[in-house]
């Protein structure tokens, strides 16, 4: 893959496409930033041999390029490559800059999944993790109300960290998530233990102070909680409640929760809206814990008679 100097022109189309990925996909500042790294070395390369011409990009040069480029990656990088090169693409006929379709001679790279199921907690286990903690002192007691939100939510460490005390909605019993993973708001309702959980902690165990986030430190001059602390507390109610498990951070319960409502029934669009996952397929994930619905499409074993 090289990269050359390009003319105005197509550097503005990258500009244009990389505030695309941030702006409008809402895709996270590495992906976007791989992205763009593909998409300028697949308009260098073109531009190698001769000016390039969008109006005139042709599926042979796609392919071409494509065939050249992917020597340099590896299996693990393909899918992504690929992908990042048909959303490029895409983006290029969406501004009417090249040929309609083009974006479809490349087809996904078929890749098994060998990922192994989300770990998640038993209801005793969760239970014995929230009993573990002391509410009888002011850290305590906003430890249980992040423990308690994430196992009621299934909320990410950085979206726990950045809530902010305008973000909830008393009377409606909302809350309001804004700084997401995808950059995209939304909001959900805030369980009634969860909110009297809140509500303890706020007149009882946080400290004064003129910060807006809700989660506060408990050092003498109080600061905003990192997505980092949010998972140490996580890990250290896992050693007090004695717990041996495989992985012990906020994440944990957020597995917990997909996993809980998948097995009562619940569609992959359903818990795909409460995690704020962008596509089905991250949800899809957790159909491989689901045995109830894993029993009921299994096929029967065929009897063999001598």
């Amino acid at each position: 893959m090289q990269n050359i100097p390009l003319d105005p022109g197509l550097e503005a189309v990258l500009q244009a496409y990389d505030h695309h990925c941030r702006q409008v996909s809402g895709l996270a500042s590495s992906t976007c930033a791989n992205r763009l790294r593909w998409a300028r070395s697949f308009v260098s390369d073109l531009c190698a041999a001769s000016p390039l011409a969008l109006a005139q990009l042709s599926a042979p040069a796609v392919l071409g390029y494509l065939g050249k480029a992917s020597t340099d990656c590896s299996s693990q990088v393909l899918p992504g490559f690929i992908s990042g090169i048909r959303c490029f693409l895409r983006f290029l006929r969406l501004q009417e800059l090249t040929p309609v379709g083009l974006e479809q001679v490349l087809l996904a790279v078929a890749r098994p999944s060998t990922d192994p199921p989300p770990k998640y907690l038993s209801s005793e286990q969760q239970n014995q993790l929230l009993h573990a903690v002391d509410r009888r002192t002011a850290r305590g007691r906003r430890d249980y109300a992040i423990l308690l939100c994430l196992a009621r939510l299934g909320l990410r460490a950085g979206e726990i960290a950045r809530v902010r005390l305008e973000d909830v909605d008393w009377q409606q019993g909302t809350l309001w998530l804004h700084q997401t993973k995808g950059r995209r708001a939304r909001s959900l309702p805030l369980p009634a233990d969860v909110g009297q959980a809140w509500v303890g902690y706020l007149r009882r165990g946080r400290p004064p102070t003129a910060l807006r986030e809700v989660f506060v430190s408990s050092h003498p001059i109080p600061r905003p909680m990192s997505p980092g602390s949010v998972s140490g507390l996580v890990s250290r109610a896992v050693a007090r409640a004695g717990l041996s498990l495989p992985s012990r951070g906020a994440h944990l319960f957020r597995h917990t929760v997909a996993t809980q409502l998948i097995q009562k029934g619940a569609s992959f669009k359903a818990v795909a809206d409460l995690l704020g996952h962008q596509q089905i397929a991250t949800t899809s994930r957790y159909a491989k814990v689901n045995r109830p619905m894993l029993a009921a499409v299994a096929q029967p074993w065929p009897e063999v008679r001598s």
